[in-house]
């Protein structure tokens, strides 16, 4: 991509429950990242590889680790990968998601200690995931539209029902009895929405429906407490990318301003020290911002 995001000076300005986003550090170096997860005192990083082909089962994809100053403490600490793209950390097991399965590597070292395959569901393009509770996670299938369900313990998987399903789901973020899915879209088209679904059990009822403005292809989303969520949007893939707060309460949206560089803003992580990571993946690039709201 282009120029750097101005350091210290990217600001998202909010007319309502004023929030601002700073750029604190630009990280380079990575092979098209795609998602970022903050544990513990690490911070990892998933590369779809050199050739930004998320279907291609080439082997070149990878893991770096990182500290949470952005310091790159291992390049590739796992390797041989195809295209990983979503992950998240769970009791000392960081999951990702691979194509069509979901590897576990134990944080301490490394090491594979799970793995699922869901090559007979079909899918093709696991994305991202979300924790349903202490031994389950969500993972979105985008190319399916659908969202499975792991059991980590049994090492299985099934389906989240849904009453109207979504467009193409790609970030998620469960709170209570509330999902939030961000849909990245269909026919390559920029029709992608934002939907909360109430939970009951296993099935899912639509609950809302937002379309933040302009419209695109939505990618991450983390929770900024307070009814509110921070979305990431590819727009017009370079260098237009976008974030958008959404007051689900009041459904008001405010949208980065689009002058910002954001080359493929895709799965983006608020750790809790409120730093907000955001893989610009069309770049190579891991962008380090403080958020103040």
């Amino acid at each position: 991509m282009r120029p750097f995001l101005p350091l210290l000076f990217a600001l998202l300005t909010l007319p309502a429950h004023a929030a601002s986003v700073i750029v604190e550090k630009t990280i380079t170096g990575f092979n098209s990242p795609e998602s970022v997860v903050v544990s513990g005192d690490d911070v990892f990083v998933s590369n779809v590889g050199v050739k930004l082909e998320p279907f291609a089962k080439d082997g070149d994809g990878y893991i770096a680790k990182l500290d949470r100053q952005g310091n790159i403490k291992a390049l590739k600490w796992v390797d041989q990968l195809d295209a990983p793209k979503g992950m998240i950390a769970v009791n000392g097991v960081l999951y990702v998601a691979d194509i069509d399965r979901v590897l576990g590597f134990r944080q301490r070292d490394g090491k594979r200690v799970f793995e699922l395959d869901l090559a007979a569901s079909g899918a093709k393009f696991l994305n991202s995931f979300a924790r349903y509770d202490n031994r389950r996670l969500l993972l979105s299938s985008t190319d399916l539209g659908k969202v499975f369900i792991i059991d980590l313990p049994g090492r299985g998987y099934s389906e989240l029902k849904f009453d109207i399903p979504p467009n193409g789901p790609n970030g998620l973020k469960k709170l209570g009895g509330r999902l939030i899915v961000v849909e990245w879209g269909s026919d390559n088209q920029a029709n992608g929405k934002v939907k909360s679904y109430l939970l009951d059990g296993f099935t899912a009822k639509l609950e809302k429906t937002w379309e933040p403005s302009p419209a695109g292809y939505f990618d991450g989303v983390v929770s900024l407490g307070a009814n509110r969520w921070l979305i990431s949007n590819w727009v017009k893939f370079e260098p237009a990318g976008l974030l958008h707060v959404l007051d689900s309460h009041s459904g008001k949206i405010s949208t980065a301003n689009p002058n910002t560089p954001l080359a493929g803003p895709a799965d983006l992580f608020l750790d809790d020290q409120g730093k907000l990571w955001v893989p610009g993946m069309m770049e190579g690039k891991v962008y380090r911002m403080s958020v103040r709201h």
